[in-house]
């Protein structure tokens, strides 16, 4: 490890920047020696630590004045050494301002690479207008609000060759290069993503495929992160499963039926937007733990008996249905009695998550006392 490591930092010093700072470091140790010694050799009462603080102070151009040469010798080192310490500080400015506008330069023409952990990968950019607002959606998710992002895309929209400030300022890197690539999902550090979200649009079906291609890669090479995209393509929607991608959404599909339900209830639209909004108000959720991992859950009992319960128990929570196993279609309002099986996961909504591992002990005791 330390032979890796060692070797780590002499490809470092290979680097003409580095080399020039550390060039400049030695420069700056040696010229406070030699001030130290001319003052302290030449200089009444001025010891050789009181001319190391006067050299610092001096180099860096502070000049207290509190040790001040009198002797054609200590004046003559005063002067080289201040020379030298405002020269020293402008180069070392200049390579930090550089260094700054080439990180800079590499995020917004997507030429750089994430080394994080735990981040979400976005892919694609099908407009600028989608992906502000997938970003204000994810600034107010509980579980993805302070996740670092990296934006993945094979190209711009408009045909840019950099990524607008307004969205640069909002991820921590971005990436250009085709998503489906192994090479660029490297480069997005996608073996420790926690996640990834793949957007599509409508005017460019084939993305489709190359997003199944990308969120199936990533499934078979690192199963352990999400991934969920949008489909333009109905079809596309079936077979996500295929590829062990964990969800998606058909948006043609949603804006037709939605579409329909308008017509029939005027102002149903406005309670979606709520519903599916995470700014504010009320959003649905599916409990992260199956119901077989409560106390007591070995006993059975009913959708219907949970539901009063929560009532009972005034739970900030209106309980939809449930989920037989994470990735199936959600039981919307299922009949009351159905009996709970220990793999069903809660559909509920409410303001916040809920954490029913948490509250369980006082569901099942008020379950208890119904029975």
């Amino acid at each position: 490890m330390y032979f890796y490591s060692f070797k780590r930092i002499l490809r470092k010093l290979r680097q003409p920047d580095i080399r020039l700072l550390f060039g400049l470091g030695l420069l700056f140790l040696l010229m406070i020696l030699v001030f130290a010694s001319v003052l302290s050799t030449y200089e009444k009462g001025v010891t050789f630590f009181d001319g190391l603080w006067t050299a610092y102070i001096t180099l860096t151009t502070i000049g207290y004045g509190d040790v001040s040469a009198a002797t054609p010798q200590g004046r003559w080192a005063t002067v080289l050494t201040s020379m030298l310490g405002i020269g020293c500080f402008g180069v070392l400015t200049g390579i930090i301002m550089e260094r700054a506008m080439q990180r800079r330069m590499k995020k917004m023409k997507g030429e750089g690479k994430y080394i994080g952990k735990g981040h979400l990968i976005i892919v694609n950019v099908p407009s600028y207008a989608e992906t502000t607002e997938l970003l204000k959606e994810l600034d107010h998710s509980p579980d993805f609000k302070d996740v670092p992002r990296v934006l993945v895309a094979a190209h711009l929209p408009n045909q840019d060759k950099e990524l607008p400030h307004f969205l640069a300022k909002n991820i921590e890197v971005f990436i250009l290069g085709l998503p489906s690539a192994l090479e660029t999902l490297q480069r997005a550090n996608a073996p420790y993503a926690k996640a990834c979200v793949l957007t599509s649009s409508a005017s460019d079906p084939a993305m489709d495929d190359t997003n199944t291609l990308t969120a199936g890669l990533i499934e078979k090479n690192w199963s352990e992160v999400i991934t969920v995209m949008t489909c333009s393509r109905a079809e596309t929607l079936n077979n996500l499963s295929t590829f062990g991608i964990d969800g998606g959404i058909s948006t043609t599909d949603l804006q037709m039926g939605l579409l329909v339900q308008e017509l029939e209830d005027p102002g149903l639209y406005q309670v979606y937007s709520e519903l599916s909004s995470n700014a504010a108000g009320n959003q649905i959720y599916i409990s992260h733990s199956p119901i077989g991992s409560w106390e007591f859950a070995d006993q059975e009992f009913s959708f219907g008996s949970l539901k009063v319960a929560a009532i009972q128990l005034n739970f900030p929570v209106e309980i939809l249905g449930l989920q037989k196993k994470v990735g199936e279609k959600p039981i919307l309002n299922p009949e009351n009695k159905q009996i709970l099986a220990p793999t069903d996961h809660i559909v509920y909504m409410s303001r916040q998550r809920f954490d029913w591992l948490k509250n369980n002990g006082q569901i099942m005791q008020q379950i208890k006392k119904m029975s």
